[in-house]
């Protein structure tokens, strides 16, 4: 059985636009600005991504302890819901995360920075 993890590292890119995302108001900390993006990922590009072999670019982000972002385990259930063979969820949400974050970014890049609600 594959090992989960226990901290994670957001790609450079992806923990730019969390940083981006705090510095424009949208959040208070990188941290949420992240499970935002997972769930801007899960909602919006489920189909793209499989999180189970997702690559991520790189590990020049700042590093969290997941319980920064799932201190009740609800985040883990929702994972373990959604992919049943799931049996790494903080694999998958680092995944959806950085993804999420790279596609948020992108429209940043190209769009400018539009209200939260644009997002949604």
């Amino acid at each position: 059985m594959a090992e989960d993890l226990v901290n994670i590292r957001l790609s450079l890119y992806a923990n730019e636009v969390a940083e981006k995302l705090v510095a424009a108001g949208y959040f208070d900390y990188s941290t949420t600005a992240a499970k935002f993006a997972l769930a801007y990922a899960l909602k919006n590009h489920f189909d793209e991504i499989d999180p189970s072999n997702y690559d991520i670019p790189d590990t020049g982000g700042s590093n969290y302890n997941f319980g920064s972002f799932d201190s009740d385990g609800q985040l883990a259930v929702l994972l373990k819901a959604l992919y049943p063979n799931c049996t790494t969820p903080y694999v998958y949400a680092r995944a959806l995360m950085v993804f999420g974050l790279t596609k948020l970014g992108k429209r940043i890049d190209q769009d400018g920075l539009q209200p939260i609600s644009s997002f949604l």
